[in-house]
């Protein structure tokens, strides 16, 4: 019944996909989580023979950059792909490739999706706004979407005590409605520190200390330092005196904070260092480690952790998860996947640094080509952020093909790219600005 019920709702969100303009067919990733969390739609699944995916963070992702994809000419495929991380595309090839060896292809299958669909919204992203007509609605509609289902996600972590107390524990199920709450905060502070590095409003900074506060509250260790982390950066990149005195500043204070909340043992333990244990993590991750050390240099094959997680997550522990993605990287890709998995994250660190630095204008993107990696990669390290990718990966790719689109546009301004239009594209493109286009070439 509930497989008959998935397909009638996609059947139906297929329809609004396919009508909806090009340029707002990634918001429809976006409001995954309002299917999911809102809805309570999270355990609707249909069958594909070998394994069986969730419609709202397995199909629709798929339908989304299907859709997307086919709205987009061959020259502006062509154009995203230069511009595209080749070595994470590497990455990514290996770890499909491992499901060949795989003794769990259908939940690996799962695992290359959550990697897979963030990465070609990089792409799908690269196309959508040309030049930066449709950046304020995208900031809008993120705020919006964010706002809303975090609103929903906090209220069911707070619900979820009686839980807790009940069982005399924490459980997976809690431990994730707080840690997808404060990744939903994470995006939005992000985008609250973009649009005050463009223009600082007074609002926005009250929203920012609101957004903050909920952060904390919602207590999740990795993501409170990953966006730590993506400030800091964020300060210190902007390279302006006042601007990096204010924002070191809050830091210090956010960081003073973290050593007065009452659920400052969740941030620090008793020997005044940072906590890295909880809910059986530890075991969890000393397990996996040791058993990653007896796979092939190959790995075990995509999906291979969960094999391993079930005696682990009846008998210990209902984290579920090695919880360290590079971990799961190691376990399921060997040292070969995780040597390609790091490489990748540089390529997308240094190909934000070598295009954003003849950006001019624009600077939030120029930093976010440098934060969002560098975000991605440090929230790896202790949390499963494949599991996320609806609230936290996607948002960070497709933030980064938007500067990347910024600095191609910018690199044609400069004249050290050609741009080549088909008239399609030039059709579009008056369509959408309603103005004649500047510098517009003959199709080759």
């Amino acid at each position: 019944m509930n497989d008959i019920i998935a397909i009638v709702i996609l059947g139906i969100l297929i329809v609004f996909v396919s009508r909806t303009p090009r340029q707002y067919v990634i918001l429809w990733a976006f409001a995954t989580p309002i299917f999911y969390i809102i809805f309570g739609f999270k355990n609707l699944y249909v069958s594909l023979g070998f394994t069986r995916v969730e419609l709202f963070s397995g199909l629709l992702p798929m339908v989304v950059c299907i859709a997307a994809w086919q709205k987009l000419t061959r020259n502006e495929r062509r154009r995203a792909w230069k511009y595209s991380p080749k070595l994470w595309w590497l990455f990514l090839a290996y770890y499909f490739l491992s499901l060949f060896w795989s003794d769990n292809p259908g939940t690996g299958i799962r695992t290359v999706t959550e990697l897979a669909f963030p990465s070609f919204l990089y792409l799908i992203a690269f196309n959508v706004i040309q030049n930066d007509f449709h950046l304020d609605r995208y900031y809008k509609w993120m705020m919006a979407i964010n706002i809303t289902v975090a609103v929903f996600d906090l209220y069911n972590a707070v619900t979820g005590w009686s839980m807790i107390r009940h069982v005399g524990s924490m459980t997976e199920g809690v431990i994730g409605y707080r840690t997808i709450t404060a990744y939903f905060y994470i995006t939005m502070a992000t985008i609250l520190m973009m649009r005050m590095m463009d223009k600082f409003q007074w609002h926005l900074l009250a929203l920012y200390i609101v957004d903050v506060f909920l952060l904390l509250i919602s207590a999740s260790r990795t993501p409170t330092y990953v966006f730590m982390a993506g400030m800091a950066i964020a300060v210190l990149y902007r390279r302006n005196v006042k601007f990096t005195v204010i924002g070191a500043l809050g830091l210090a204070l956010l960081a003073g904070i973290l050593l007065l909340v009452p659920m400052q043992r969740k941030f620090i333990n008793s020997q005044d260092k940072l906590n890295m244990r909880d809910s059986g993590r530890s075991f969890f991750q000393k397990y996996f480690a040791d058993k990653a050390e007896e796979s092939p240099i190959w790995g075990f094959g995509a999906g291979g952790t969960e094999v391993y997680a079930g005696w682990l997550t009846q008998h210990v522990t209902l984290v579920g998860a090695p919880h360290n993605e590079y971990l799961r990287v190691r376990f399921d890709g060997g040292m070969i996947g995780l040597i390609l998995f790091y490489i990748g994250l540089g390529d997308l660190v240094l190909r934000g640094l070598l295009w954003g630095r003849g950006l001019k204008e624009y600077f939030p993107y120029k930093a976010i080509l440098v934060m969002t990696p560098i975000m991605f990669a440090i929230s790896c390290t202790n949390d499963n952020t494949f599991f996320y990718f609806y609230v936290f990966t996607e948002y960070l790719f497709v933030f980064m093909g938007f500067g990347a689109r910024l600095c191609y546009e910018e690199r044609v301004r400069q004249g050290r790219e050609d741009l080549v239009l088909e008239p399609e594209e030039i059709t579009q493109i008056k369509e959408q600005m309603g103005i004649e286009p500047q510098a517009m070439l003959p199709a080759t």
